[in-house]
């Protein structure tokens, strides 16, 4: 071979190695920058918990109420609440909940006033609620009473729009039986009343879905219903429900299931995220949706923490976090700050 050949050899030799050699940096590096999406913040400052609510005033998350653990591992009611500060990485003890203590309360805010109420006390679901001004007592807060739910309620969904409150789903009580529902009723914090509005049209009556909101339009799904988990998916404008595609999809386009309930959901500068959850076990994966485009990726990284259910999740800025939650019988005082990389 002579020496023209030779070269080319050599100069289509070191083309293949630095082709493969860069290919292989940039799929590297993508698994990394993805691994990186989550980072461990302080510690939730009440017991290892589950099953609380939450609220989220001038970037400030305020957690309450919840199941936690006792030195043998039996779960018991809690009235603390504690409010998360994402710009200095604290949480701070506030006021506790005046209410009886409970599990799978209901959360929301208004301006500058949080509300929490429903859940369950071990025997029974509630209909009373509170309201939290955490400007009282010197910034320690101060709850006090409002009009109660027209039902019992526990495990709903809560959101706001325009200034007024929405609450619906979960589990209520008929005939002194404990059963689903697709009830919701919106709360005027002006008039201090609720009014009910037409039931989702929801497929099955469920409990422990999940919701956020984009653009002022509330989104609903998930959840269990009889042992199921229902699939369809549904926004809400304050005046009517319209269906989207459904959680558990296969077709050309896209093929996923998101299907599952008690999982933690917030929106990112307008892009919302599914994280966790339960479907016949626990769950720690990631879900984004595309609200144009009425889909879910997830190519965003797993969650990094344990897997879990019964979780807070609320959003600052331009992160995500969840904090508390379970996975069997095992309760959750550990908080995440989720970055995205989109």
């Amino acid at each position: 071979m002579n020496k023209k050949n030779w070269l080319l050899v050599l100069l289509a030799f070191v083309f293949t190695v630095t082709t493969f050699s860069s290919c292989k940096k940039s799929d590297d590096d993508n698994d990394s920058d993805k691994s990186d999406e989550w980072f461990e913040k302080a510690a939730f400052k009440g017991p290892q918990t589950s099953s609380a609510a939450s609220f989220l005033i001038n970037n400030i998350a305020y957690v309450s109420t919840g199941l936690a653990s006792n030195a043998g591992g039996k779960p018991f009611r809690v009235q603390d609440t504690y409010a998360y500060d994402a710009a200095s990485n604290t949480w701070a003890e506030k006021a506790p909940f005046t209410g009886v203590a409970r599990n799978g309360a209901i959360g929301f805010s208004i301006g500058n006033i949080g509300y929490i109420g429903g859940g369950n006390d071990g025997t029974n679901n509630l209909k009373d609620f509170y309201k939290f001004d955490p400007t009282a007592d010197n910034g320690k807060g101060a709850w006090s009473p409002i009009a109660p739910l027209p039902i019992p309620l526990s495990n709903a969904v809560a959101f706001t729009l325009n200034g007024a409150a929405y609450v619906g789903t979960g589990e209520t009580v008929v005939n002194g039986g404990t059963t689903n529902t697709n009830e919701f009723y919106k709360y005027d914090p002006t008039a201090n009343t609720w009014q009910a509005i037409n039931d989702a049209p929801f497929s099955a009556k469920r409990k422990s879905a999940f919701s956020f909101v984009v653009s002022n339009v509330a989104y609903v799904g998930g959840g269990i219903s009889n042992g199921s988990y229902p699939k369809d998916f549904y926004k809400f404008d304050g005046s009517k429900w319209t269906k989207l595609n459904d959680l558990n999809r296969a077709d050309d386009t896209y093929t996923y299931d998101l299907t599952r309930s008690s999982a933690a959901a917030f929106a990112i500068n307008g892009t919302p995220f599914v994280v966790g959850g339960y479907k016949n076990a626990v769950i720690n994966s990631v879900w984004k949706y595309n609200v144009g485009g009425d889909y879910w990726t997830n190519d965003n990284g797993n969650f990094a923490g344990s897997a879990r259910q019964d979780a807070i999740g609320f959003a600052v800025g331009g992160n995500g976090y969840v904090t508390t939650g379970l996975n069997g019988s095992t309760r959750f005082d550990d908080t995440w700050v989720f970055t995205p990389i989109y």
